[in-house]
C-alpha cells in the first residue's frame, strides 16, 4: 500500500514537472516574435522631409497688379539703392521709340537773347547711329557751358542738286553733300580766342555707311563768336536738340523714318520749344508753311 502511494506521487510529480516546462517554452517563443518594443515613438527627421517633400507646394499670390504697368509707361521701380526693383515675373517694359513724340518736329530750333554770339570753345565733334535715329554731337571745353545761343533749321537745294550750301548769313559758309541740310549755327568759337590757340583740330567732315539719315557733317569754321556746321541729311524728318552736361554738349538726333504730318507738327512746335521774342510774330508759320 505504501509502495503504491510513492509511486503515485512520483507520477505525479512528473506531470506537474512536465507541464510548468511546456508553459516556459510558449512564453519564451512569443517574446521572440514580436521583437524589441521601443518606449519611444519614431519622429525622425527623414520622415518628416519626405513627407513635406511628397506634399504639394503652397500657392505664391501674385500682388501685382495688371494695370501698374501702363500707369507707370512702362518704367520700373526703383528703390534706395537706384537699382531696378522689378518681380522676377515681369517683362521689362521697353518703350518703343516714336518720331511723333513731343519735342521731335522739323520746325527750327532757335535759342538765346540776340542773334548767334557766345565765347563757349569747341573741343570735339562725333557722330553716330543710335536705335532709330542718327546722332551729331558737339563738345564744348570743360571749363564752360554749353551755348545758350544757336540757331539750327533745315535749308534745301531749290535746283534739285545733291548738295546743299549751309551759312551763318553773314561770315561763314560751307557745302555739304545732299539735297536737304540741317544748318547748325552756334555761338562759340573753335579757337582760344585771348592766346590764340586753336582747340578743335578735329575732322572737318565725318559721315559714315551705318547712318540711316545723315550723309555727311561738315564743318564750316568759326568766325567772331559764331561757329558754322552743316549735316547733309537723305530726308527732313523731325529731329530734337538735348543739351548735357559734364562734359557741355550739344546733341542733335535726326529721326531716321518719319511717318508724321510734318507740317502739323512743324506748326505746333511752339508747344514745345520757346522761340526767342527777337523773332518775327509770323516766322514759324512763314518757315513750315514754305518749306513743308
Amino acid at each position: 500500500m505504501k509502495r503504491l502511494n510513492f509511486m503515485t506521487i512520483t507520477v505525479l510529480a512528473f506531470a506537474f514537472l512536465a507541464a510548468m516546462s511546456l508553459s516556459s517554452c510558449g512564453e519564451e517563443k512569443e517574446s521572440t516574435d514580436q521583437g524589441p518594443v521601443s518606449e519611444t515613438p519614431d519622429t525622425s527627421v527623414e520622415s518628416n522631409q519626405e513627407s513635406e517633400t511628397d506634399s504639394e507646394p503652397t500657392p505664391i499670390e501674385d500682388n501685382t497688379s495688371s494695370s501698374s504697368a501702363s500707369e507707370n509707361n512702362g518704367e520700373t521701380d526703383t528703390g534706395s539703392s537706384g537699382e531696378s526693383q522689378q518681380s522676377p515675373n515681369e517683362q521689362e517694359v521697353v518703350p518703343s521709340f516714336s518720331c511723333a513724340a513731343e519735342g521731335w518736329n522739323v520746325a527750327p530750333k532757335i535759342a538765346g537773347d540776340t542773334y548767334i554770339l557766345g565765347g563757349d570753345i569747341l573741343t570735339d565733334a562725333r557722330i553716330g547711329p543710335q536705335d532709330g535715329y542718327d546722332r551729331f554731337v558737339l563738345e564744348f571745353d570743360n571749363a564752360g557751358s554749353t551755348p545758350e545761343s544757336f540757331n539750327i533749321r533745315y535749308v534745301f537745294d531749290q535746283n534739285g542738286g545733291s548738295t546743299t550750301n549751309v551759312s551763318d548769313d553773314i561770315h561763314l559758309g560751307v557745302e555739304v553733300q545732299g539735297s536737304i541740310a540741317l544748318q547748325v549755327v552756334v555761338g562759340g568759337s573753335h579757337w582760344d580766342v585771348p592766346n590764340n590757340v586753336k582747340i578743335y583740330d578735329g575732322p572737318d567732315s565725318f559721315s559714315s555707311p551705318s547712318m540711316g539719315n545723315i550723309i555727311e557733317a561738315r564743318f564750316g569754321g568759326s568766325h567772331a563768336g559764331i561757329i558754322l556746321w552743316g549735316i547733309g541729311v537723305q530726308e527732313a524728318n523731325g529731329y530734337r536738340i538735348l543739351e548735357l552736361s559734364n562734359p557741355p554738349r550739344l546733341v542733335i538726333d535726326i529721326c531716321i523714318v518719319d511717318d508724321s504730318d510734318k507740317l502739323t507738327e512743324c506748326l505746333n512746335a511752339g508747344s514745345s520749344w520757346i522761340y526767342p521774342e527777337w523773332l518775327a510774330a509770323n516766322y514759324l508759320t512763314s518757315f513750315c508753311e514754305t518749306n513743308f
